[in-house]
């Protein structure tokens, strides 16, 4: 008997949390404060821009290597994210995309997206080294050839108007089998 009201007390006492506790407070937007904009986030004014661009694909089939290309960077959202477009071009293949690039506040990491009209997305990670003007960006993927992808781009700031880049995907998480390897530049064109 004594279990009974124990568990009868206990199943009151909870439901009466869930009722009183579970309920949103009220918001006072007066007292919320938006952040300040982190200063990573200026890491990315090189992107902005309009840019041509240039690939090669190290390991296509002859007369497919040559890839060209446009992107389109600006500021989106008070300067909080970077939004793009890219298009892109090769013998036998086109692909348009666009993304997103922001800063994680709370993760204190670089992330980005990109989603293309192919339907297949990128999403990632990035880190930039200041000193080398580098940057690093792995991601994982459905590559074009429609299975999942494990890539890394690298993106070396030459000066203002010109960056040189490498992309290598991988059909693996452990970068063992290559699916395609690109390197290439982009040229400012305003």
């Amino acid at each position: 008997m004594r279990a009974t009201r124990a568990v009868l007390i206990m199943g009151v006492v909870f439901t009466t949390w869930l009722l009183v506790g579970c309920g949103a407070p009220t918001v006072d937007f007066s007292t919320i404060q938006r952040p300040a904009r982190a200063a990573e986030l200026d890491a990315y004014d090189v992107f902005v821009g309009t840019w041509k661009w240039d690939a090669k694909v190290l390991n296509a089939k002859a007369g497919e290597e040559k890839w060209t290309g446009s992107a389109e960077w600006k500021w989106a959202l008070d300067k909080y994210c970077l939004q793009g477009r890219l298009s892109a071009r090769g013998a036998h293949a086109a692909f348009d995309a666009e993304g997103i690039w922001s800063w994680h506040p709370k993760a204190k990491r670089y992330t980005w997206w990109m989603f293309n009209n192919w339907g297949y997305p990128q999403d990632g990670t990035a880190c930039y080294d200041a000193k080398a003007k580098q940057w690093r960006m792995p991601y994982k993927s459905i590559g074009l050839d429609g299975t999942d992808s494990y890539g890394l781009y690298t993106m070396q700031v030459k000066d203002n108007n010109t960056l040189d880049w490498t992309m290598t995907e991988w059909a693996d998480a452990l970068h063992l089998a290559k699916k395609i390897e690109m390197t290439g530049s982009y040229t400012r064109q305003k």
